[in-house]
């Protein structure tokens, strides 16, 4: 679906991105910020698609009924623990962002390393939104969701990337694509698993640092930051 655009994006979300941390950038910088921010929030066309999906366990892996998509690995299968349906999420902030971008690294490569922050922030925020509709969703049949889990994450294939796009029908719907090397285009785009709980949402862990494949090797923790 085409969403309603972003009215701002998050400053401090931005600004760890660019990694500043625990101080703020000069004015002159805080003005090109601000510059790019806008621009990035004129230039995204936030857009977004899910799909829901029974799951079938299989010694391939966790397979979704009526498409070629089998989802391998252990992480994958410890986060859809107990989860008979899943939600496909697929969402972008188009083509213009990345245009944008491109065009401002060769200008002024600062402000293109801004304008790729907040073009970061923008498809987070994208992919929240949908994963809120999501949420409202399944609240209303008394379930939950797990967090967003996406393909290259922990032992979930990148590869994974085309099977995923062809069960949403992304390319036609939203016009997001995979290239030769399994990268979303457009760049600034997100594709990720939410599973369907049993437990009401206010029922569900909340640390989510303790159940991340990651956790071991993250930089954010050692910042004693979360992602």
């Amino acid at each position: 679906m085409q969403g309603a655009g972003l009215s701002t994006l998050d400053r401090g979300e931005v600004l760890r991105y660019l990694g500043v941390h625990g101080g703020e950038l000069p004015p002159q910088l805080l003005q090109a910020l601000d510059r790019c921010t806008a621009e990035m929030l004129t230039a995204a066309e936030p857009r977004w698609l899910y799909r829901r999906f029974p799951l079938r366990r299989t010694e391939a892996g966790i397979c979704l009924e009526g498409t070629s998509l089998c989802l391998t690995g252990r992480d994958i299968a410890n986060h859809l623990g107990g989860c008979g349906e899943a939600f496909l999420l697929c969402a972008t902030i188009g083509v213009a962002a990345d245009s944008l971008i491109r065009r401002r690294m060769l200008t002024a490569p600062e402000e293109g390393v801004m304008l790729d922050a907040c073009a970061t922030q923008a498809i987070e925020q994208t992919a929240d939104l949908a994963e809120a509709e999501i949420a409202a969703l399944c609240r209303k049949e008394g379930h939950g969701i797990t967090w967003r889990y996406s393909p290259g994450y922990g032992d979930l294939p990148l590869t994974l990337q085309r099977d995923f796009l062809a069960a949403c029908d992304a390319q036609r719907r939203i016009g997001l694509a995979v290239t030769e090397n399994m990268l979303l285009t457009p760049c600034k785009s997100v594709t990720a698993v939410l599973g369907v709980t049993s437990l009401p949402e206010q029922d569900q862990p909340k640390d989510k640092c303790s159940r991340c494949p990651n956790r071991d090797r993250c930089a954010f923790r050692r910042r004693g930051d979360t992602c």
